[in-house]
């Protein structure tokens, strides 16, 4: 606790100042406990005697609210008016009146039109001294949008590490065949790095809310909480469809795509070790589909992860339920 020699500490508790009337009180404490002197003061506060001599012009013991900023003294005692004619201001309050989304700039058009020339700035100030004639309805929007927005939760670390489908991340990567655009849907299980491939014309959450379904029917364990990035295709069908299915949905930070870096991985491994070696791979959706299937199966049975002590996944899943959740031999 700060105690004070010019002043009690009930009275600075009662006058209830801000931090930096405190501080500027501790200024004045210091001044007129070593022999009113204001060239130490400055040089052990590190400030200007200008400033100090103001406020010590402006303290009164009796009153420590004199420690105070005054927002009133703040105010210029001549204030700049409007040079606008009174019949402008008339005219842009009824053209702002009659359409609320009309912008300083459309205004200003419209008044040329009719042979008046007015500046933008002066047109927003009379917009803004008029209440009703800000639109508001954006902030509305913006708060109902909020309100209906889904809760963006963070997937804890230990969660990749925990058991089979405790944390499966799913991610979308777009593929061209022939020039024409193709998305392609994965999903990985961090603990097994179990994964599944589909691909989709377009990227929308009834797509991903199927390729959800596809992937619980594929992986030989339950899934417990899916992760994704923050696109709009893991939004509505998507969402409906892990509430449905009583599967917890977490989302990474925007911008950082280590969050769901094993889902990232996997869309390199495709596109370096299958997807670019297709060189009759036509543009026709079942036909990609096809080739999905194989690399899923040459994924998860036939290629070796060292990541799991270079296993397969399939492997890997064997004898950790023959283990009874334990793979390897401690």
């Amino acid at each position: 606790m700060r105690h004070y020699r010019i002043v009690p500490w009930k009275q600075v508790c009662d006058s209830s100042i801000s931090r930096d009337g405190l501080k500027r009180l501790e200024w004045m404490d210091w001044y007129f406990s070593h022999g009113r002197n204001a060239e130490a003061t400055c040089r052990h506060f590190g400030i200007s005697k200008s400033v100090l001599y103001r406020w010590l012009n402006r303290f009164n013991k009796k009153n420590l609210k004199t420690l105070e900023f005054d927002t009133k003294t703040r105010r210029p005692n001549n204030v700049r008016a409007t040079t606008m004619p009174l019949y402008v201001q008339k005219r842009v309050y009824e053209i702002r009146k009659q359409d609320l989304e009309k912008s300083k700039y459309e205004i200003q058009e419209e008044l040329k039109h009719e042979g008046i020339y007015s500046g933008q700035s002066a047109i927003q100030h009379v917009i803004n001294k008029h209440r009703e004639l800000l639109n508001l309805q954006h902030r509305k929007r913006m708060r109902i949008h909020r309100n209906r927005s889904i809760k963006r939760i963070k997937a804890a670390w230990n969660l990749r590490e925990k058991e089979l489908g405790s944390l499966v991340q799913i991610d979308t990567k777009h593929l061209y065949v022939l020039g024409e655009r193709f998305y392609v849907f994965v999903a990985i299980d961090c603990k097994s790095r179990y994964g599944f491939i589909n691909c989709y014309k377009t990227a929308s959450s009834f797509n991903a809310a199927d390729f959800l379904l596809k992937v619980i029917d594929y992986f030989p364990f339950r899934i417990n909480a899916v992760n994704t990035d923050n696109g709009s295709e893991y939004l509505l069908h998507f969402q409906k469809a892990c509430e449905r299915l009583n599967i917890p949905h977490y989302f990474t930070t925007p911008h950082t795509p280590k969050m769901n870096g094993r889902a990232e991985r996997l869309i390199q491994t495709v596109e370096y070790e299958f997807f670019n070696y297709q060189y009759d791979l036509l543009p026709n959706l079942e036909e990609i589909n096809k080739r999905c299937i194989l690399f899923n199966d040459k994924y998860n049975f036939k290629r070796y992860h060292r990541a799991i002590s270079y296993r397969t996944p399939r492997e890997f899943v064997m004898l950790y339920l023959q283990k009874g959740g334990q793979p390897f031999s401690i």
